[in-house]
């Protein structure tokens, strides 16, 4: 997915609270998408599973070897090796680290908001088969920004 394609979310963006935990209100994807996302997400390689570094002790969070990784200080979450995180069932929305101008790209989009305070994207739950081929776009864009590929357009 180019980040100039990105598609326009359909309807009404969902409601979010925030800023600490910052996720999502309403619209929450449903939980076999969430799943589906969590198992490609964990099988990218180079990536282990590991606590994640926010306030948020229930989200599962994605890490990224050092090996692998060679992106800037700014594509990882709180200087560790965290570049995603997505929330519990009840919320479904990710944190991630993006190149700026696909941050602006996403929430142009209405896929997601900046977080009010940490340099991440919140990026909305994935709700149909559609979304979750979006979602995981995006989530390849913060995955290659990690691993130093990312070009910032």
């Amino acid at each position: 997915m180019s980040a100039l394609s990105l598609p326009e979310r359909p309807g009404p963006e969902p409601l979010t609270r925030g800023p600490i935990p910052h996720g999502q209100l309403d619209q929450t994807a449903p939980t076999h998408l969430q799943e589906e996302l969590w198992g490609r997400m964990r099988s990218l390689p180079g990536v282990y599973v590991a606590p994640t570094h926010v306030p948020y002790p229930e989200a599962r969070a994605v890490h990224l070897a050092p090996e692998f990784g060679t992106g800037p200080e700014d594509a990882f979450i709180k200087r560790a090796r965290e570049f995603a995180h997505m929330h519990p069932v009840q919320d479904s929305s990710l944190h991630m680290t993006l190149p700026a101008t696909v941050k602006k790209l996403v929430t142009e989009a209405g896929w997601g908001v900046p977080h009010p305070i940490q340099n991440t994207q919140l990026v909305y739950g994935p709700r149909d088969r559609d979304e979750i081929e979006v979602v995981w776009g995006i989530l390849l864009r913060s995955y290659d920004y990690a691993r130093g590929s990312a070009v910032d357009h």
